[in-house]
């Protein structure tokens, strides 16, 4: 009997010992994934080189105070190419004015843009033409067409702001039309658009604001608001991407009816686009 009282008390022990508190310790894990908004703005960078990103835009939740990843400037390319628009402007072995007409010729009108690049230089070249009693040459029928290209996964806005870099004569904003639109895809050397939507559900002309001249632009202006992102479907930076364009032309006030008897003249007008999250 004393040796069952024995092995009872034993086997009471393991028991009591199985069912005591245990110790234990957690580990909590919490992924997170969160892709915020984000624009990739290319074109042209303060070299002249272009195709470059030099614009990185995340959403901070901040509106027109978005953080820009990259601290250089984009710069734009002549619509249609890569070339930048600095460079194309004047170099050092070319100097490239704006295009002008030649009215009421004997052969119509002549367009001294003969090779459509925005530009009149030594490369254009046209036909020899009747003159007659009315023929003149006019700068307003022509336009100057710069471009940037904007790939994003969310909705973005674009403000723009003008000033003269040469000197501060509003007159000249005022005398300068300006113009938005964007193109979906195409190739100018490298091809875009392939997976691309229009940034308006409205197409090509949707959520661009309109002005008439340059004169609202010297205060600043939101110029374009989307309401979706470029990116339609998978594919490259550039598939995502469209290309906005812009156009400029003496279309108002004193420089309207120009003609030779006005000389030769060279101003400079910088607008800056800012392209944000709202």
């Amino acid at each position: 009997m004393g040796l069952v009282r024995v092995t009872s008390f034993l086997s009471a022990l393991g028991c009591i010992a199985l069912l005591g508190p245990l110790a234990n310790a957690d580990v909590v894990d919490n992924p997170r994934f969160d892709i915020e908004g984000l624009v990739i703005v290319w074109g042209a960078n303060d070299q002249n080189n272009a195709p470059v990103v030099a614009d990185f835009v995340i959403d901070d939740g901040a509106g027109a105070a978005d953080t820009d990843l990259i601290a250089d400037d984009a710069f734009t390319v002549v619509t249609g190419t890569l070339v930048a628009t600095r460079d194309a402007v004047a170099t050092s072995d070319t100097v490239r004015g704006i295009p002008f007409v030649i009215e009421d010729t004997a052969s119509g009108t002549i367009n001294t843009d003969t090779n459509s690049d925005g530009f009149v230089a030594a490369d254009d070249a046209f036909s020899p033409f009747g003159l007659l009693d009315p023929s003149d040459a006019r700068v307003d029928a022509t336009q100057t067409l710069t471009s940037f290209y904007v790939a994003s996964n969310t909705p973005f806005a674009i403000n723009a702001e003008a000033r003269l870099a040469s000197f501060g004569d509003l007159v000249l904003l005022s005398n300068i039309t300006w113009d938005m639109a964007v193109t979906l895809s195409g190739d100018d050397g490298v091809a875009f658009g392939s997976a691309a939507q229009f940034p308006h559900s409205a197409g090509a002309d949707g959520g661009v604001a309109t002005f008439a001249n340059l004169i609202p632009l010297a205060f600043g202006q939101t110029v374009f608001t989307g309401n979706q992102a470029t990116a339609a479907q998978s594919g490259s930076i550039a598939d995502q991407s469209v290309r906005f364009d812009i156009s400029y032309a003496i279309g108002a006030g004193a420089l309207t009816g120009y003609d030779l008897s006005l000389g030769t003249f060279d101003f400079e007008i910088e607008v800056t686009y800012t392209v944000f999250v709202p």
